[in-house]
């Protein structure tokens, strides 16, 4: 199956419940995510995500937006956000829950205008996907 991260989105964000999902990189350990994570509040948030967000402002991109949680976050605070993934099934979950910004593009060819603040949380420099390609996109 393809896109198994964003199913496991689509189906918590569908039916309340999803299995964990493994990740695992070529610099960490195999390392069990529950789903549920993903639909987490500001409250729930760690504080340096909760920081980034307090300190978002002007038009955001929120790159691997997956649930869509933090654009959530800034939009109940009157912000202009900008979501996007690679999941298309993340995106019709951050749709269903109430994102009318949300897009399915990857950010390298992403056709969006300007942008004040660019959100890069949870999934960091990794989706890059590699360290000689993260000077490209932060160019980009």
């Amino acid at each position: 199956m393809q896109d198994l991260f964003g199913q496991a989105i689509l189906d918590f964000g569908t039916y309340g419940n999803a299995e964990d999902i493994i990740t695992e990189t070529s610099i960490s350990e195999a390392d069990p995510l529950p789903v549920s994570y993903l639909f987490r509040s500001f409250d729930e948030m760690p504080e340096m995500e909760q920081r980034a967000l307090s300190m978002a402002s002007g038009k955001i991109l929120d790159v691997g937006c997956g649930a869509g949680s933090h654009s959530l976050w800034l939009k109940s605070k009157g912000k202009n956000v900008v979501s996007v993934d690679i999941s298309r099934k993340a995106i019709d979950a951050c749709e269903m829950r109430g994102l009318t910004n949300a897009y399915c593009a990857d950010v390298m060819t992403f056709e969006g205008k300007d942008f004040d603040t660019i959100l890069l949380l949870m999934n960091g420099t990794g989706i890059c996907g590699t360290l000689n390609r993260l000077q490209p996109m932060l160019e980009n």
